[in-house]
């Protein structure tokens, strides 16, 4: 860092060093030989379970160590009070806080929810709270967001309602904090087909006009973001589209995209000298519908491909491919 001075290392420190670190790998080994012979012996005994507890401690990514923790806990499942499950939790969410991007961490804390005794309800509302304030805290954790999927999943269950009103809600708190957030966008893409399958959407028309200038507003506001451009591409070609339109209002929508898509890359090739690549790859897009849903025969398709071979040379075969089927399709 800037500004703080650099320890020095002497030939002395280095030796100390290295002696600590012997000593912390000859004690992590074994830790790790005790747990696994006993493991292999089917060793179940509250002891295992502290020094179970003290190897993940040290390697939160021991999946083995997991699976054993979880065959002691349902073996000694009848001694263990209340405060142990409690415990656990607290357990796990010390290390997420620490390593949140261990699958390992999360499988344990849904196994334990799941096998938590009587499983109340009010222990699932608030474990969707907790996911909540970490979502808040890393909005863009994609482990959260698939723990908050099941969690949900499971809270549908035991209440016998829908949650997805709720976490539209939840998506659109998320994207409005911060554009860039494509668990969030991909969650809501996952959310809106099931709303409108289920009936949740009153005026399904006025939704997905509504959900448009949602979009254009997204893209306006960092036309450089992946995130919205997927989210686009999903959304003109989804099926919650095709059917709340009619034919003329679905040619509209995408002759309206398309009109602000090209006024972005326009402003783009102005203030940069060169146009956007994930404009032009949208265009694209909206040139096939055009063709294949609206029966438009003229079109632009291998021109803009043509651009996208030498803005994106990496991917120059790509497009090669999709020209030659562009040509194929209009011959």
């Amino acid at each position: 860092m800037h500004g703080v001075k650099r320890r020095e290392w002497t030939q002395e420190l280095v030796r100390q060093k290295r002696l600590r670190d012997v000593e912390k790998i000859v004690a992590y080994k074994t830790l790790t030989n005790d747990v696994l012979s006993a493991k292999k012996d089917g060793v179940f005994t509250h002891q295992k379970l502290d020094t179970t507890r003290k190897l993940l401690e040290l390697n939160p990514e021991f999946n083995a160590v997991w699976n054993y923790r979880r065959d002691l806990i349902s073996a000694l499942k009848s001694e263990l009070s209340l405060e142990f499950w409690n415990n656990e939790l607290a357990f796990t969410m010390q290390q997420l806080k620490l390593f949140p991007k261990v699958y390992w961490i999360w499988n344990h804390r849904l196994w334990c929810l799941n096998h938590f005794p009587q499983s109340p309800i009010g222990k699932w509302q608030q474990e969707l709270a907790i996911v909540s304030k970490l979502l808040t805290m890393d909005a863009r954790n994609f482990h959260g967001w698939h723990y908050r999927r099941v969690v949900v999943g499971r809270l549908e269950q035991m209440l016998h309602t829908s949650l997805n009103q709720q976490e539209l809600d939840f998506t659109t708190e998320k994207i409005n904090a911060n554009i860039s957030n494509f668990s969030a966008w991909h969650q809501r893409a996952n959310l809106l087909p099931k709303m409108f399958e289920k009936g949740q959407v009153s005026n399904e028309k006025s939704f997905v006009e509504h959900e448009f200038r949602y979009i254009i507003n997204a893209m306006f506001t960092d036309a450089e973001d992946q995130s919205v451009w997927f989210y686009i591409k999903w959304f003109v070609k989804s099926d919650i589209v095709t059917k709340s339109l009619s034919p003329g209002e679905y040619a509209s929508l995408l002759q309206d995209l398309k009109d602000n898509i090209t006024l972005i890359n326009e402003d783009e090739l102005e203030f940069s000298g060169k146009e956007n690549m994930w404009c032009l790859k949208i265009l694209c897009v909206l040139e096939e519908l055009q063709m294949k849903d609206v029966g438009r025969v003229e079109t632009q398709q291998r021109k803009i491909l043509d651009k996208l071979t030498k803005i994106d040379p990496l991917r120059q075969n790509r497009y090669l491919h999709l020209a030659q089927d562009s040509k194929e399709n209009v011959d």
